[in-house]
């Protein structure tokens, strides 16, 4: 065996076949992995940019020689490593393209240097190639063709990475991609170990993975700072160390040492570098002509008095206003702001803050954070804001600090104007997580200075939309008095407006407003009292009621200092995001991306018709068309965009309307993008039934609702297959919002495993909260189900969404070829949950 360290650029050099044997497991990296390298690649190049002398270990590729590997032939088997190979590999397909779009030389720089084996032929032309699953996919890639229909991941890695590269691309910085693909090539390192033919390559490869528990940053600095106290060590360890780490436990101390080394070092902290920067900190003190034990315990006391610091931020129990603030801060998960806390908390314990600055310093930050969520503005450099704030803190008048140092325009603190403006328009509820939604919502509600006893921090009061997200016939005939209905929902359902806090979410559903008015009268909060004073609920009483909270808004949350233009009046980064996002087989439409970002169609498909966005030409009209006025950007574009979609996967019908089981919706692209607004709905459904409802009652409006939507034959099928599946010992969960719907359902312990839902309308197979349960962690598992519901006639689930809740016609259920399929599907499901579990010995 030959181990050495290298990067991807001195593996794939010169004319090399990188073989994934058939015994290998298909390419599987989903979101969460890639995304990880993502940050890692990200970290890389800004130390790059930084001419920092780093790098990053991403793990070992194992190397057997080929059945043709010869002096003349250098190929290899990919014995472990397939899956970092490949994903680099991808990565530099994507780079290739979105720089090809600008100068077309780099597509025979990179194929030629990296992707391909320019005079070779057949399979020995590619460097890499993947299993057989993966292999026709991978071969598009590295050719630059469409991915058409295709059952491997490798087409949703290349679309993630196109994606990123959107986001990270900064016009004012010519150099941010070629950091991008230097970081790929030559700053992860991997550690290339080659196994000679009489070797027994899976042993080592069982070695490497099974190496034990690495040390922590933490036990790395603890051993460092003790290796330098020969004589003091059980001192400090007994009265500065150990009541610190009591005081903490391990989360907390990973999290003090990367904090303690922001304040030092503001946003040149890295924290993959804690235990380096400690060290160099540490190295500092040694070195200095003092007594080094002194000055060590003296840095130990430092990190000690830190730590008080911290516990008081994560564990606020004491009744200041520093503290209720600091309350407030923890339920947002407001961590980037941390190191700037702890400093205003450093200042204040010194006496160079008082308590009324440290407050006010803290209503800055939470105004800083609130209209910038409100403005839907991405979270992604908070940390750096904060980390950059936290060294420019001194003792002369830190609150104004924070108000200057987040007021520069490039920061997107709203100012008033601007605020009023997103609370009227923007789509709220998409914007964080629900916890912060009704923080906002708590916030607005204590303005009205009504002291009741309502314990807004109850679980049980949740977000509720006045006019509903599914509303009836009756609501959509009082919103045509103002206009188009379906558009007018679209554009109020989701704004400030709308919203309020109730703890009867699931009994308002989507009644009639002038049953839902006696609900909300009979409330405790103002502001729903408020609301149930109006005779009717349409487009002027949202707005107005949005210009009513704007105003108490601005009070709350004070503005920045002169902030100046912010850029164009609308940020289309959001819409940029989610095209570039769109899986390869899919489509989405321009209402849509409107309802996303909280626009209109019309303006949406302006912005499209004149900017060039990655997947424009996927977006079609509401019946899945192509617009009468699209056309290619490029007036030499002679492309006919139905022939373009087919290519890409698309399936289109004699009438060129695209296949509805393709098409993301705006809940679906809020799911890829991880906003926090859309996660997790369905989950939250199959979770509500507490066994303190009246289940009979829920079921009986489950199917009154369906038999009225669709009839007793596609009534009386899912009924039938309820029983069935009550027949065999499983269970029925019924969902308590507007739509009514239930789920057959294993439960195992507290974890509720959901097959499909069954709503008025359609079967949802949630394969993303299957995601999160083993053992339907394992992609292929969920694909496995997938093709097994694909058998059904009708029912053609796209692999494109298999992180998402993709459904077809619940009327498909009255056929019993449908039926049987669904059936079986169930019944797999649950022998595979009794093999895990008997696996596992549970």
């Amino acid at each position: 065996m030959k181990a050495n360290e290298t990067t991807l650029r001195k593996l794939i050099d010169g004319e090399q076949e990188l073989l994934v044997p058939l015994y290998q497991r298909p390419y599987s990296w989903e979101r969460e992995q890639l995304t990880a390298l993502w940050k890692d690649i990200e970290l890389q190049a800004e130390q790059l940019e930084r001419r920092r002398d780093n790098s990053h270990f991403l793990g070992s590729v194992v190397l057997a020689p080929g059945p043709d590997n010869s002096p003349g032939r250098s190929q290899w088997l990919v014995v472990d490593g397939q899956q970092r190979l490949t994903t680099l590999m991808v990565a530099l397909c994507a780079l290739r393209d979105y720089q090809a779009a600008e100068d077309p030389l780099h597509r025979d720089r990179i194929n030629e240097t990296h992707l391909i084996n320019k005079f070779q032929s057949g399979d020995r032309r590619y460097r890499l190639l993947p299993t057989q699953v993966d292999r026709q996919a991978f071969i598009d890639c590295v050719e630059g063709q469409p991915f058409g229909e295709t059952q491997s991941r490798i087409a949703n890695a290349y679309q993630f990475f196109r994606g990123k590269l959107v986001t990270v691309d900064d016009p004012a910085d010519p150099h941010d991609i070629k950091r991008v693909e230097s970081v790929v090539l030559n700053r992860l390192n991997l550690v290339q170990i080659v196994v000679e033919d009489d070797d027994n390559a899976f042993r080592i490869f069982e070695s490497i993975n099974n190496t034990g528990m690495r040390l922590s940053q933490v036990d790395l600095i603890r051993n460092y700072v003790f290796m330098h106290l020969p004589t003091r060590g059980q001192y400090v360890y007994d009265v500065h160390w150990l009541p610190m780490q009591k005081l903490l436990g391990t989360k907390g101390m990973d999290q003090l040492m990367y904090l303690a080394l922001i304040l030092d070092r503001g946003d040149e902290a890295q924290y993959n570098d804690t235990y380096r920067g400690h060290q160099e900190l540490l190295r500092a003190v040694t070195l200095s002509n003092r007594d080094v034990e002194v000055q060590v315990e003296s840095y130990v006391k430092d990190l000690a008095r830190r730590a008080r610091y911290l516990h008081r931020i994560l564990e606020p129990d004491g009744e200041s206003e520093i503290d209720a603030r600091l309350r407030f801060l923890n339920e947002w998960k407001g961590i980037p702001a941390y190191p700037v806390i702890m400093r205003l908390l450093e200042l204040h314990d010194n006496g160079e803050a008082t308590e009324d600055e440290v407050v006010e310093a803290q209503r800055y930050i939470e105004s800083f954070l609130v209209r910038r969520l409100i403005g839907g503005v991405a979270t992604s450099s908070l940390s750096r804001i904060f980390m950059r704030l936290t060294r420019e803190l001194t003792g002369e008048r830190p609150a104004d600090a924070v108000r200057t140092g987040l007021s520069p325009a490039r920061l997107y603190w709203s100012s008033d104007e601007q605020f009023r403006a997103d609370i009227r328009n923007r789509a709220f509820y998409w914007q964080g997580r629900t916890a912060q939604q009704k923080l906002v919502l708590r916030r607005l509600e204590e303005s009205y200075g009504i002291k009741e006893a309502v314990d807004l921090s109850d679980k049980k009061i949740t977000i509720e939309h006045v006019l509903p997200q599914s509303p009836t016939a009756d609501w959509l005939e009082q919103l045509g008095t103002e206009g188009d209905a379906a558009r007018l929902h679209r554009e109020l359902v989701h704004t400030l407006g709308n919203l309020t806090l109730s703890g009867y979410n699931s009994e308002l559903g989507n009644m009639s407003f002038a049953r839902k008015r006696d609900f909300l009268g009979r409330s405790g909060l103002a502001m729903n009292q408020e609301i149930a004073r109006h005779e009717r609920w349409g487009r002027r009483e949202i707005q107005a009621r949005a210009d009513r909270l704007a105003e108490r808004a601005v009070e709350i949350w004070p503005s920045p200092i002169d902030v100046g233009p912010v850029g164009p009046s609308r940020d289309w980064t959001l819409l940029h995001e989610a095209l570039a996002a769109l899986p390869a087989g899919t489509w989405t439409t321009y209402g849509d991306l409107a309802e996303l970002i909280g626009s209109h169609a019309v303006p949406v498909g302006a912005h499209l018709s004149k900017s060039q966005v990655l997947n424009a030409h996927r977006v079609l009209n509401a019946s899945g068309q192509v617009s009468k006025g699209f056309r290619w950007l490029d007036d030499d574009d002679d492309r006919d965009v139905h022939d373009v979609l087919r290519a890409e996967g698309v399936k289109l019908d004699e009438a060129n309307r695209a296949d509805p089981a393709q098409r993301m919706t705006a809940r679906e692209l809020a799911e890829l993008l991880d906003l926090p607004g859309a996660l997790n709905l369905s989950e939250a459904e199959l979770t509500a039934d507490d066994g303190h409802t009246n289940v009979g009652e829920h079921e009986e409006r489950f199917f009154q609702q369906l038999g009225d939507e669709r009839g007793p034959q596609t009534a009386g099928a899912v009924s039938r297959l309820l029983d069935w599946w009550r027949g065999r010992g499983g269970e029925v969960q019924f969902g308590r919002a507007a739509s009514a719907s239930c789920a057959p359902i294993i439960k195992r312990g507290t974890e509720i495993l959901p097959i499909v839902r069954f709503y008025t309308k359609t079967v949802e197979v949630p394969f993303r909260t299957l995601k999160q349960r083993v053992p339907f962690d394992d992609p292929i598992l969920r694909d496995e189900l997938r093709r097994m519901l694909n058998q059904a006639p009708g029912v053609e689930l796209p692999m494109a969404k298999l992180e998402l809740y993709p459904s077809f016609d619940v009327d498909l259920m009255a056929d019993e070829a449908v039926w049987d399929v669904v059936v079986a599907c169930l019944d797999w499901f649950a022998a595979r949950v009794t093999a895990h579990a008997e696996a596992a010995g549970d």
